[in-house]
């Protein structure tokens, strides 16, 4: 029995309920308002954008929505809470929250709420302001130059170099100095956006719809040698151990960039793939952010059509949901130029009551940990620790550029890291590839987070590694060996046949790796609430100790990258935890085991 954590938070605060917004004058003087400082500045665009000089703004009638985030307090008592939360064997593992309670650990300061307010009246734009729903940040739409005048900045198109993607963001704004330490960042300005996680390399390629035709050797049961399967994956998983009917619970998928996933599709793709008999064939589209749910794309996403085939294929009855997230380039030139959606993403779960969130969320999209700020980065990752303890599994994509591309950081080189697959509240996914043996596939991402420091609960493991493997020897230099580490674990990830208006093609990437590990937590889940069980949650804690039980050691192959750039620069997989392909690839008749005794 799992004890009540709601008595505990009425210690730790008095109240969630928030202040009357406008009912309060500030003791501060005006003229404080005026004395600004550089809240933030950037040389350069991000690493693959530039600006775009022949772009004509109408910053009069351009739109922007903008998030004036606040600052948060006792942030760091909830985190070490949801660590305990998530930990096998303490008193409070399993016992999830709900957000108000959360929020009244983590709530802002009313000063900074009427501070805020008081600015925005000041500079006259007070009455296109409103409170995000959960109270930690102040929402104001308006022009592009009246946006300028508020943060002392000037904004710009820039442009995503082959990608045709357009963005109007800042490379430098200014805040009040009397707002130091209570507003944390505004955003839309120096964050330029996330990108999927799909090779470059091998991305799309067609194949037969009829792919047991293909002459090659079955050294696992529907794994021809040359693309993977429903039925390769739950062979070479130990999915074949799952025989029961299962329907509790709601496996998540999410989608961004106007990637639309098409039911027709789905419909033949299980038609011809489904492993499951008692598998349905059916998801829920969900518009997040004034996000798009077509019922028949024009031209579905080789992303989201293998993001929600892959889940469906897997989780047999067990309703799936793709979430559609506006809020994305390509921005044309008129209309609302609007956040980069990742933070309304993460809003949109967290507003929701604890029956209507998913057990597990299947992200594969991210950018280079380097093209994210710091703040940005961190807010995101707080948010992921919320839902994590609100009894979501998370799962993101580790990348597909190995350890890097460019490799260099100024003048200095050094290996690439992603994110959100830095994030030490998420569960990062790699790469595999083959199955006599399975080994690391060189493209799979990995490393070690320039920003976030090592978790506790991979402390032992990673230490481990570091003292123990001597193939890194010759690169340490290129990597921050005190940072978070990832992949947590790894799954096939090359050559997937998925249909795209109703051809097969074969994919390749961590997208891949990603939603078939999700899906096997999602059983695991299923299987947890169906019992009167909380679902697992966030998973790392237990994953590197009652969990690292149910994992196949992957010990061949290598991740490599930073070619022409670092000599040598890579990770190789080897016995125990490892930056290729961690703590291995799952079995799931083992984990299921496992999970039903935890």
């Amino acid at each position: 029995m799992h004890l009540s954590i709601l008595p505990l938070l009425a210690l730790a605060t008095s109240s969630c309920a928030f202040p009357a917004l406008f009912g309060r004058s500030s003791m501060r003087k005006t003229s404080e308002l005026f004395d600004t400082r550089i809240a933030e500045s950037l040389a350069y665009p991000p690493n693959g954008w530039e600006l775009d000089e022949n772009a004509v703004l109408d910053k009069d009638t351009s739109m922007i929505k903008l998030r004036i985030h606040l600052e948060q307090q006792g942030m760091s008592d909830f985190q070490d809470l949801a660590m305990k939360i998530a930990t096998p064997g303490h008193e409070l593992y399993g016992s999830h929250l709900p957000q108000h309670a959360i929020n009244a650990m983590i709530a802002p300061k009313d000063e900074s709420r009427d501070l805020v307010m008081n600015w925005l009246d000041k500079m006259g734009v007070k009455s296109q302001a409103s409170m995000a729903p959960r109270g930690d940040a102040i929402l104001v739409e308006a022009s592009v130059a009246d946006v300028e005048k508020l943060l002392g900045a000037e904004y710009s198109v820039f442009e995503r170099t082959g990608y045709g993607e357009t963005v109007i963001r800042t490379l430098e704004y200014s805040l009040p100095k009397v707002l130091k330490g209570h507003v944390s960042f505004v955003q839309p300005t120096t964050f330029f956006g996330l990108r999927t996680m799909r090779s470059t390399i091998s991305e799309v390629k067609p194949v037969s719809l009829d792919t047991e035709s293909v002459n090659a050797v079955e050294a696992v049961t529907g794994c021809s040698g040359s693309t993977i399967t429903p039925t390769c994956l739950a062979n070479l998983y130990n999915l074949t151990s799952s025989t029961s009917t299962q329907t509790a619970g709601l496996m998540g998928v999410a989608g961004f960039l106007q990637e639309y996933a098409s039911k027709s599709d789905l419909t033949t793709f299980m038609s011809k793939y489904k492993y499951f008999s008692n598998g349905a064939d059916t998801y829920t589209c969900t518009a997040v952010n004034s996000g798009s749910c077509p019922t028949s794309p024009s031209s579905p996403g080789a992303e989201a059509n293998l993001d929600v085939q892959y889940a469906r294929a897997l989780t047999k009855d067990i309703p799936n949901v793709y979430y559609s997230t506006g809020g994305s380039p390509p921005w044309l030139g008129t209309g609302t130029n609007t956040n980069e959606p990742y933070l309304e993403f993460l809003d949109y779960f967290l507003a929701l009551d604890s029956a209507s969130l998913p057990n597990t969320l299947s992200i594969s999209y991210g950018d280079d940990e380097s093209t994210v700020p710091l703040y940005y980065a961190t807010e995101v990752c707080n948010l992921f620790s919320q839902l994590g303890a609100r009894g979501v599994s998370v799962l993101v994509a580790a990348g597909d550029s190995g350890v890097g591309t460019s490799c260099t950081s100024g003048s200095t080189k050094t290996f690439t890291t992603s994110f959100p697959a830095g994030c030490p509240w998420v569960t990062t996914v790699g790469g595999t590839t083959g199955n006599t043996p399975e080994k690391a596939w060189t493209d799979g991402g990995g490393g070690f987070s320039e920003i976030f420091g090592r978790p506790s609960y991979q402390d032992s493991v990673v230490s481990t590694w570091l003292s123990t493997d001597t193939t890194h020897s010759g690169v340490t230099s290129y990597f921050n060996s005190s940072g978070r580490a990832y992949p947590d674990i790894a799954a096939q990830a090359t050559n997937f046949v998925i249909v795209i208006s109703g051809s097969a093609v074969a994919v390749t990437g961590t997208s891949c790796s990603t939603p078939t590990f999700a899906s096997l937590v999602q059983l695991l889940n299923s299987d947890r609430i169906a019992s009167g069980k909380s679902g697992l949650g966030f998973l790392n804690p237990w994953l590197y100790s009652t969990g690292s039980s149910g994992l196949t050691d992957i010990t061949s192959g290598s991740i490599t990258g930073c070619s022409g750039v670092i000599s040598g620069a890579g990770f190789s997989a080897v016995s125990g935890w490892d930056p290729a392909t961690g703590l291995g690839t799952p079995n799931y008749g083992k984990l299921l085991a496992l999970s039903q005794a935890t």
